[in-house]
């Protein structure tokens, strides 16, 4: 990788409106095709992306969309790492915790439930920490391919 590279950070604050979901997918996908990433990958990502931020409305904000989500992409040598960010209600330490992946039953077989094992099996990394001033940030890592 060249060292002098410069890196296309992103930063983006937009309302905890579901109907800025598809804005918010065409932006993830337009960066990580910027930065190269193979379109196999950059579905599965722009999905998880997705349910991230559905998850932090639909749990964190109970549906209000007079809030705010923060999207943070960035890049380096190493990983592509995505940040969603809400100040909403803490998130459930269950979905803190990481566990081994399970076949879903008939019952999870519904809207919503499937979002963390999604990012789970996308991402090399996930991790929910607290906000300080309150709310959650998911943070997701993926590796670069070499």
């Amino acid at each position: 990788m060249d060292k002098h590279r410069e890196y296309n950070d992103v930063r983006l604050i937009v309302r905890s409106d579901p109907r800025f979901l598809g804005s918010i997918r065409s932006l993830v996908r337009a960066w990580l095709e910027a930065c190269e990433v193979a379109e196999d990958v950059v579905d599965t990502v722009v999905l998880a992306i997705d349910e991230a931020c559905s998850n932090a409305i639909r749990h964190a904000y109970e549906g209000r969309c007079d809030e705010t989500l923060e999207i943070r992409l960035h890049e380096n040598e190493e990983h592509l790492e995505f940040q969603v960010c809400d100040q909403g209600a803490p998130c459930p330490p269950e979905c803190m915790e990481r566990r081994p992946p399970q076949r879903p039953t008939e019952n999870d077989l519904k809207p919503g439930g499937l979002g963390v094992p999604l990012m789970r099996e996308i991402f090399d990394d996930v991790r929910f920490s607290p906000v300080a001033t309150g709310g959650n940030c998911v943070i997701m890592r993926l590796k670069k391919k070499d």
